[in-house]
């Protein structure tokens, strides 16, 4: 039998994974937790436990130890029938755009016209055209701004990439496709307000506790930015669980992604994807008793090297609204795999039994999400 308690250490049943780092504005924030911006303050680092025979931990890998994962809470998956979505017996029409309809186009009228970052001219130039000129559009706003497709590196100085700018209307012409699009809406409102509720829970000899549960939600940090919508992420967990934090996030106020994208790799960062983030496949049901229609992702896998010989490995689903791409359920599982040599004998991402799992559910929110069938609770 192995000796646990002489195994190379590892940061045990804490989301920890020595120093992860993303661009927040100019600056870079080190982040040493990576579920969600949350700290399990109380649970204490330890080496893990062994299975009973320690030739199962030298032959399970990760392939090995993979299993089916349960739909995140709140979720139920849609069939489709003749290319309507079907739930519980109940027929939803599906809006989804046609794959063969002709894009929208604008042709520059003006001898010279200019590209703006933003829908108004308090934002920026970034590209100017010429009489002739022809774009792709998505839309306008009810002020009179197309949206436009596609310019890269639009802020100052900043190493991003802006897929979309914008252009007057009194500067081009829309043909018939164009003019029959509607209107673009901001995805959130000013005052954007959002609760998930979050459980944990451990499957270990070695957990501090079995189970904990925080709420995160949304705080509007700065609404002043013209086209940045600045709010923080709270997460306050309950007494003596966990340690509370702040995360921010900066979010498209038409096109409702993050300005800073995910840089780390890891999937359950992704609160924010922005419109359609895929075909619904789903519903989620919120507590009021609404349904709304989401895509959920497939298996996404994601892996950190750890010290000392360990890797940490999550396995989850997200699900986002389809309308907004806001996050409205999230589960997964994280495992950890040592690969090195211990008294003598080699071994290749052995998994000794330790797991957590994560669920995050929307609780409540004000934004307009893809409700298909209101039956909000009396």
């Amino acid at each position: 039998m192995i000796n646990a308690e002489r195994l190379p250490s590892r940061s045990g049943h804490l989301p920890q994974t020595g120093t992860l780092f993303r661009v927040l504005g100019r600056q870079r924030v080190g982040l040493t937790c990576v579920f969600l911006g949350l700290c399990l303050a109380t649970l204490a680092a330890c080496a893990p436990i062994p299975a009973e025979d320690p030739n199962l931990a030298v032959e399970q890998t990760t392939a090995a130890v993979e299993e089916e994962n349960d739909l995140p809470p709140g979720v139920v998956p849609l069939e489709r029938v003749n290319g309507s979505i079907v739930s519980h017996g109940t027929e939803v029409d599906e809006a989804a755009p046609s794959e063969s309809a002709s894009p929208a186009i604008l042709t520059v009228r003006r001898p010279r016209a200019n590209i703006r970052s933003g829908p108004s001219i308090d934002f920026p130039v970034v590209a100017r055209a010429v009489e002739g000129d022809t774009f792709t559009t998505s839309g306008r706003t009810a002020d009179g701004w197309w949206r436009v497709c596609c310019f890269d590196n639009l802020d100052e100085g900043e190493v991003e990439t802006i897929q979309t700018a914008w252009m007057s209307q009194i500067v081009v012409t829309p043909d018939e496709a164009a003019e029959a699009l509607p209107s673009l809406i901001p995805l959130f409102p000013e005052d954007l307000a959002a609760s998930w509720n979050v459980q944990y829970e451990c499957g270990s000899r070695r957990c501090a506790v079995n189970e904990c549960a925080a709420v995160s939600r949304t705080e509007i940090h700065n609404n002043r930015d013209l086209r940045w919508l600045a709010i923080n992420r709270i997460v306050t967990w309950e007494e003596s669980c966990g340690e509370d934090s702040t995360w921010p996030h900066q979010i498209d106020r038409i096109e409702g992604t993050e300005r800073y994208p995910n840089s780390t790799g890891l999937f359950f960062f992704n609160y924010w994807l922005g419109p359609r983030p895929g075909i619904a496949n789903a519903l989620f049901h919120l507590e009021t008793g609404e349904e709304i229609e989401v895509w959920c992702s497939d298996e996404q896998v994601a892996e950190v090297a750890e010290e000392s010989g360990w890797t940490t490995v999550y396995n989850g689903l997200t699900c986002h609204d389809v309308r907004t791409g806001m996050l409205v359920s999230m589960q997964y599982t994280k495992r950890w795999f040592f690969t090195g040599e211990f008294e003598g004998d080699q071994y290749d991402r052995a998994y000794f039994g330790d797991f957590e799992v994560y669920k995050v559910k929307l609780d409540q929110t004000n934004a307009l999400l893809a409700i298909v069938n209101a039956r909000a609770a009396e």
